[in-house]
Formats: C-alpha cells, structure tokens, sequence
C-alpha cells in the first residue's frame, strides 16, 4: 500500500512538473514573440517618421505599391530619410538614405519574410550600398495605408502628390507558434516639417476621421 500511494504521489508530482514546464516555454514564446513585434514596430514608427521629401531633389522620394499574393496584401513601401548618423568622421550629420520594406515568399510555405533594405548611398546603385536585413517571419499579410488629408489609400506616389502623407498605417497579420493569425497595426503621422518644401492640398486632418484606418 505504501508503494501504491508513493506511486500515485510521484505521479501527480511528475505531471504537475510537466505542466510547469509546458507553461513556461509557453510563456517564454509568447514573450519573445511580442518583443519581436514590439521591436518591429518602433522600427517602423521610427523610421516612417523620418521620411523625407523635397520637390527640388530627384534623390528624394515616397512611394507605396498595393501588391496581392494568394488574395491577400502584400505591400511594398519605398522612401527617403534624412538620417541622424554619420557615415564616417567627417560627414555631416545627417544624410540622405533610402529605405525599402518588402516581402519575400517562404518556398517550403505559402508565408512571407519582411525584409528591410537600406541604402546608405542614394549616388551609389552597387550592391555594397544596399544593406538587406530580415525582421519578421511567418507574415500572412502585409498591408500599408496612407491618408491624404482628406481619404485613405492603398497607394502613393511622390511624384504625382509631391507631398508626404499625414498617416502611413500598417497592419500586419503574422502566424504564431500555434499557427494562429495574430494582427498588429501601427499608425504614424510624419510631421509636416519633413518636407523640403510647401505640400500641396490640404494638411490638417478633419475632425472624427482617420485615427483608426478603417
């Protein structure tokens, strides 16, 4: 009877450690998973809002490209920055680069990588000026909106608008670990500052639209 007891006793203790430790890495992936998203998107807020543009500089530019794979978004976004960072001694402070989000399909699934392009030399078309870095993994969908003051839309060209839009929103759609859909989006106004010269239309946002992007 002892033995039976200490079985069953060493059973339960034995399950209850298993359930622990399933916990755990639960919540360790859970965990790491958010801190991914979280730093993707300070990185997007971050560099969106340094989006640059002057109308007098071909170099300059802002350019977003609706794209659908499998019936679902798959945007592109192409824009210039003016930079806080030296690129050797003694440059100036600030620079000029060109960044570029997009994604690339997974080839063992019907996933997508988001991949971040930085061009660090806008004079210099050589692949050594082209820094290609990859953020996140198993993306569903990617999906970028801007807001002109008065609409949102799927698409926008600088040099059609010459003008930076007042939001730039971004939903994405990414598959956990669980194989879930989980949805982050996350909305940036660029200052009106950030353009070299007058934006053309209007530039206040009116009144109860355009916060959420729906």
């Amino acid at each position: 009877m002892a033995f039976g007891i200490l079985a069953i006793i060493m059973g339960l203790l034995f399950e209850a450690i298993r359930t622990t430790d399933m916990t755990i890495a639960h919540v360790s992936s859970k965990t790491r998973f958010e801190r991914k998203m979280e730093t993707l998107r300070y990185l997007l807020r971050n560099e969106t809002l340094s989006a640059y543009l002057n109308q007098n500089d071909p170099l300059t530019l802002f350019m977003g490209f609706p794209n659908r794979t499998h019936g679902r978004d798959t945007d592109t976004l192409l824009f210039t920055t003016l930079a806080q960072t030296r690129l050797s001694q003694g440059a100036p402070i600030s620079h000029l680069e060109g960044l570029e989000y997009i994604l690339f399909k997974d080839p063992a699934s019907r996933l997508f990588t988001l991949v971040h392009e930085q061009n660090t030399n806008l004079l210099s078309y050589g692949v050594q000026a082209v820094l290609p870095e990859r953020l996140l993994t198993r993306i569903w969908s990617f999906r970028i909106r801007y807001f002109d003051g008065m609409l949102w839309t799927d698409r926008w060209n600088s040099v059609q608008t010459h003008s930076l839009p007042l939001l730039v929103r971004f939903d994405i759609v990414v598959l956990n670990a669980k194989k879930e859909k989980e949805r982050f989006f996350e909305e940036v106004q660029i200052p009106e500052a950030m353009v070299g010269q007058v934006q053309g239309g209007g530039n206040q946002i009116p009144e109860g639209s355009g916060s959420t992007g729906n």
